[in-house]
């Protein structure tokens, strides 16, 4: 495991008790850290969330008919229903066995036939507010950032059968995990407001999925020991840190004296 911190915990000219206490959590966090267990991504849907997942760095397979494996992640997105078919029921029991299922965007006719038992309104969705998730919960790591949407849209929210986080946007019943916004579905490039609304929702997307136990891979830590080559202009950073090109008006305020 990497762990990075921003702090400026050593070289002080004083001793600094938080800094000390700060660097003790860390070495007895990295000591103690075990990595939790693995889950493979099979993924069902529309090509464009398909599209995402590999760009973000998850290799999830395709969905196949068939059983499904006992330590596999499955990950349902908008029309992912309809290739599901009539095994609709056998996800259900699979669930029931230990499976993990990801809801990404599907309607209120696809929730109800995934889970029938679930109750969805639809709905005008900007934003909500939650407390923070506990460590063990499906939604460890999110924020009502994550969940801010700056195009406001119409969405499946749940309310009912279910263990509802803010307005209903996420949600989760046993290992179902529903998550009403699919980053793919706002665009990454123009105008702005999408653009940020899409870069949090992608991270919200990326840690529903880590908390799951599906891995990415990332080049970051290989370039370590990669230096740059000096006579070719630096690039690689946009492949691997971002899933839109950064632009300069990213940060219109930088340039103000405020």
């Amino acid at each position: 495991m990497a762990l990075f911190c921003q702090m400026d915990v050593t070289g002080r000219t004083e001793t600094d008790p938080a800094a000390d206490r700060l660097l003790r959590n860390i070495v007895s966090y990295v000591s103690d850290w075990k990595p939790s267990a693995r889950r493979s991504a099979i993924y069902v849907g529309e090509a464009d969330g398909a599209a995402h997942l590999k760009a973000a760095g998850f290799a999830p397979a395709a969905y196949t008919p068939g059983k499904l494996p006992a330590d596999a992640a499955l990950i349902v997105g908008p029309g992912g229903m309809q290739s599901l078919g009539d095994q609709a029921q056998a996800v259900r029991d699979w669930l029931k066995t230990g499976g993990r299922l990801l809801a990404i965007g599907l309607n209120s006719a696809e929730i109800r036939l995934l889970a029938p038992d679930i109750q969805v309104t639809n709905q005008e969705h900007i934003a909500a507010y939650f407390e923070a998730p506990v460590a063990a919960s499906s939604f460890a790591g999110i924020a009502p950032a994550d969940i801010h949407n700056r195009d406001p849209r119409m969405l499946p929210l749940v309310i009912g059968g279910a263990t509802v986080v803010g307005n209903g946007v996420l949600a989760h019943s046993g290992n179902l995990t529903f998550s009403a916004l699919a980053p793919w579905h706002f665009a990454a490039k123009q105008p702005m407001n999408q653009k940020r609304t899409f870069r949090r929702v992608a991270c919200l997307t990326a840690r529903l999925l880590a908390n799951q136990g599906v891995a990415a891979t990332t080049p970051l830590l290989d370039r370590f020991h990669l230096p740059v080559e000096a006579t070719k202009p630096e690039q690689r950073w946009l492949n691997g840190l971002y899933l839109d090109t950064p632009e300069e008006w990213d940060d219109p305020y930088r340039f103000f004296g405020w």
